[in-house]
């Protein structure tokens, strides 16, 4: 069975990125895509600006030309946290559909989260696991048993822990919400853990090069304490890149969280997890 190649627009806090892909015989392919670094809000609960509307805008339209070279016939646009917490959303919703036909639309911190797990389970064939992925806006956890077992979205925000705490508060926060999780309180013997986002990435290259799939704890906290008193610029000039060196710390500490939380000393990567996702719920795969 023949089908159209499809284009997933992925509108986070922190970037702007859209991928088309293909149907492979049991998975899905990704033939190109172009990537933002390119805040949506400064600040969660803000409005977005004009400027930033049309910024937004603009990149709509290289999404219709990306989809135009690859012969896809099908755009599905989605937001996250940045575009659930603006009271002015909808005028950047009009905007784009106004300009390029396309229909942005906000999914829920949850459905982010079921995707990821979702993502996560097809990529890696594992059956037990838990799945996280760190936004600027928002952090999404899953926990996964041969099926689907819980979904959460927590506001946990590197912006937001950027800008008013300390690393050490920063901490407390991040332990305090993921406290609330009734994960920790269990036996994890037997899951793995596995992450996705730009702040894993990075510190992944930052750790390994391009060599290996996971990261361990270790590594993760050496990282943090090298660069969490570096300015900007230093931790630029490190490796880390402009559009995430001021909240890049914050990344790692919650990465680390998140590892103690669940205790693991290891973390796999998988990449593109939400826009994989939704390519594979588009051809029914997953």
């Amino acid at each position: 069975m023949m089908h159209d190649n499809i284009t997933i627009v992925d509108i986070g806090s922190g970037s702007m990125k859209a991928s088309v892909f293909t149907c492979t015989q049991d998975s899905v392919a990704p033939l190109g895509g172009i990537s933002r670094g390119f805040r949506l809000c400064s600040q969660m609960g803000a409005n977005i600006s004009d400027s930033k509307i049309k910024v937004t805008t603009g990149f709509f339209e290289e999404v219709l030309a990306l989809a135009q070279e690859y012969n896809s016939t099908k755009i599905i646009a989605v937001a996250t946290q940045a575009a659930r917490k603006a009271a002015n959303f909808s005028r950047l919703q009009r905007k784009i559909l106004k300009k390029t036909g396309i229909n942005l639309h906000v999914i829920s911190g949850t459905e982010e989260a079921v995707l990821t797990a979702k993502s996560a389970r097809h990529l890696t064939e594992l059956e037990k696991f838990i799945s996280f992925d760190i936004g600027c806006g928002s952090v999404e956890i899953a926990e996964f048993d041969q099926v689907l077992q819980n979904a959460w979205s927590l506001p946990i925000s590197t912006l937001d822990l950027a800008k008013a705490h300390s690393t050490e508060t920063a901490k407390e926060i991040i332990k305090n919400v993921l406290d609330t999780l009734p994960v920790h309180t269990r036996n994890m013997e037997g899951y793995e853990l596995i992450g996705s986002g730009g702040t894993l990435k990075v510190a992944s290259l930052l750790i390994n090069g391009k060599t290996r799939n996971f990261v361990i704890h270790d590594e993760v906290q050496s990282l943090f304490n090298t660069l969490k008193d570096k300015t900007k610029e230093e931790r630029f000039a490190y490796g880390v890149p402009k559009t995430r060196a001021d909240i890049f710390p914050f990344g790692l500490l919650i990465i680390l969280q998140i590892m103690q939380h669940v205790g693991k000393d290891k973390v796999f990567l998988t990449s593109g997890s939400l826009r994989t996702s939704l390519a594979l719920e588009y051809f029914r795969m997953i």
